[in-house]
């Protein structure tokens, strides 16, 4: 992309009163951010289990989670000692510097240490373009796995600004509403609406819908499609599925969090996670 190409760009976004879009990457790292302005969707899951489905699958790929959550889920999953970190997300946006606070972790992954007080991290920054600057200093050489908060505040946006494809969670008829948002923001950046993919998860397909004028049965799974296309929202061919054994990882005499991929490698999630780590690197053409 020229040099004058660029200017005129963002020039064009700046007169619109948006902030631009980044231009095609042309490093070696790419950005997939997990994001839902619903909680309790199962984006956390969703982040960490993909970055370790994606170790798995690519082992000369690098992959980095963060989350610019206030929680220690990523923590919990991926730190190999409990030693308190010297440098944290909240460190990385207040300096601008994101490299020195990458550790290795668990599985082969890398993270960076979260931090409980990053809403006072968040308060100054009044940019959509931090994250990528801090990416872009560190250059990290793979795929970045964003874990985003519940809104559609200052930091999920830098997120969203940040990423090469990102996973809209949906788990249910609000959250499908709530998934128009994120394109909406996508639509006021300048960015098409294909640069985000709905993500059905934690669906129970055993709850079943019929109607009796034609004897129709329909899963949840179906009537979220169903919505989706509604609002013609492209989404990934994958989905996730609750799985109560899943959900127990996260609960054991350790504190720490068990991957799906180590925890529960004979479940319908593992193969599930499995197709959605391989569509994603599809995607990204990874």
């Amino acid at each position: 992309m020229s040099r004058t190409y660029e200017a005129l760009r963002q020039a064009e976004f700046a007169r619109r009163g948006a902030p631009p879009p980044p231009p095609r990457r042309a490093g070696r790292y790419r950005v997939v951010s997990v994001t839902s302005n619903k909680g309790g969707v199962g984006k956390t899951t969703v982040a960490t289990n993909l970055a370790v489905y994606v170790r798995a699958l690519r082992e000369d790929l690098p992959v980095l989670v963060l989350s610019l959550d206030d929680q220690l889920v990523v923590d919990r999953m991926f730190r190999l000692d409990r030693s308190p970190p010297r440098e944290t997300l909240a460190t990385a946006l207040r300096t601008g510097k994101l490299g020195s606070a990458i550790r290795l972790g668990q599985y082969g992954v890398h993270f960076v240490p979260s931090s409980l007080d990053i809403s006072q991290a968040k308060a100054r920054i009044d940019s959509p373009g931090v994250l990528r600057a801090l990416l872009d200093g560190a250059d990290f050489p793979g795929l970045v796995v964003v874990d985003t908060k519940s809104d559609l505040e200052i930091l999920t946006r830098n997120a969203l600004l940040a990423s090469d494809l990102a996973l809209v969670v949906v788990k249910d008829h609000a959250s499908v509403v709530e998934a128009l948002k994120v394109f909406d923001l996508l639509r006021s950046y300048g960015l098409p609406k294909e640069r985000a993919r709905v993500l059905f998860s934690l669906v129970d397909q055993r709850i079943k819908f019929i109607d009796r004028r034609d004897e129709h049965t329909e899963d949840v799974l179906g009537v979220l499609l169903a919505a989706a296309d509604r609002f013609a929202l492209p989404h990934l061919a994958s989905f996730i599925a609750r799985s109560p054994k899943v959900e127990s990882l996260a609960t054991n005499p350790s504190g720490r969090i068990r991957s799906v991929l180590h925890g529960a490698p004979g479940s319908r999630v593992h193969r599930q996670l499995r197709a959605l780590a391989e569509e994603v690197l599809e995607l990204l053409e990874l």
